[in-house]
């Protein structure tokens, strides 16, 4: 089977400017970050079952949504990435059979592995021929595997396409932790479930929309400095690298903080300012500062981390970020942890003066 990849349009995201590629069938669809044919070897691969009840309707009880966009982030932040979209609802059995299984667990108060179990059917009939198919076409033979289902893996290895896996980080909400719980215990993933709430055990953040998300540059905190309101600290903090106002403000109107970083990448080498590696940190300071000052809610949630350390877990930036073994410099961890002390101390000296 040959699948036919060159009719394609921009696919444009909060995330960025992806390509959606025509593979003249209807049940799988290609999305690649930037050219499908430059890719390059060992590229992040996506290989993902629809859910239209969380992808289209917004449900929480799951977390398909929040894998396909931490793909979509990480392969925006790399600039190149596959995903290979493929209607198998159900693991597999069809949205009528998926519905049926939910009413089931819902009536008789059954998890999904219980669920499928009691309809007397199989927990996962799921097959990935056509991302095999599309790799072999670009002639890739080693993927970064974006998953935590070790069947995926074992589907490409057998095929002839070599993976390394990279975790997705569920957002854990009350709707869908009994079911992340479930999917390690009875059907095999392995989906880092850290228990966040150890009071001597680090903070990990990085994905906004993830726990801890509010740590985030990118969370949707609004900052008010220089007599604008910024829609985040990214954007302020991006927009910082130009001296020219002009830039600033195309940097503040982007509509998401991961457009306005590219942009500001896009930019930064014919128009940046000469001392941005003097003034970086003392710029993201302020920023924070002022994110924290400005929401009350916020300052009260970085006050009940009380002495924990804060480490944005990223292998993406070893100077902001830390990949969680001491190899990166985590200056964003520090930096909010020396807002954590000041709010602290304010706190302290409102508290005395009363």
């Amino acid at each position: 089977m040959k699948l036919a990849l060159d009719n394609w349009c921009t696919l444009p995201t909060p995330m960025g400017d992806f390509r959606m590629y025509d593979t003249g069938l209807e049940e799988v669809s290609v999305i690649s970050m930037g050219d499908i044919q430059a890719v390059g070897p060992k590229p992040l691969l996506r290989v993902h079952s629809s859910c239209r009840a969380s992808e289209v309707f917004g449900a929480l009880d799951c977390d398909c949504a929040d894998q396909l966009r931490e793909a979509m982030k990480l392969m925006a932040i790399e600039g190149s990435g596959l995903i290979v979209y493929q209607h198998q609802e159900g693991r597999g059995h069809g949205l009528s059979l998926k519905i049926k299984a939910v009413k089931t667990m819902e009536r008789d108060g059954l998890d999904t592995a219980e669920a499928f179990k009691q309809l007397e059917l199989e927990q996962d009939i799921r097959c990935y021929p056509e991302a095999v198919t599309v790799l072999q076409q670009l002639q890739i033979n080693e993927v970064r595997l974006i998953s935590n289902n070790p069947r995926k893996s074992a589907f490409l290895n057998t095929h002839g396409i070599q993976t390394s896996r990279l975790n997705t980080h569920p957002n854990i909400r009350p709707e869908n932790a009994d079911y992340l719980q479930t999917k390690n215990a009875k059907l095999g993933h392995q989906i880092p479930l850290d228990d966040q709430l150890q009071s001597e055990s680090p903070i990990h953040f990085y994905h906004s929309d993830q726990p801890w998300g509010e740590f985030s540059n990118f969370s949707k905190h609004a900052v008010f400095l220089s007599g604008k309101i910024w829609p985040t600290v990214e954007h302020y903090y991006q927009a910082q690298k130009f001296s020219d106002p002009m830039h600033q403000e195309q940097i503040r109107c982007c509509l998401t903080p991961m457009k306005a970083k590219t942009l500001a990448y896009q930019l930064s080498d014919q128009h940046g300012r000469n001392d941005w590696i003097n003034v970086r940190e003392q710029i993201m300071f302020e920023a924070l500062k002022a994110k924290f000052e400005q929401h009350p809610d916020l300052a009260n949630k970085l006050l009940a981390t009380g002495d924990r350390q804060l480490i944005e877990f990223t292998e993406k930036d070893d100077f902001w970020g830390d990949s969680g073994n001491d190899s990166g410099q985590n200056r964003l961890g520090q930096l909010l942890m020396q807002v954590r002390a000041e709010i602290k101390q304010q706190s302290i000296h409102t508290e005395t003066s009363v």
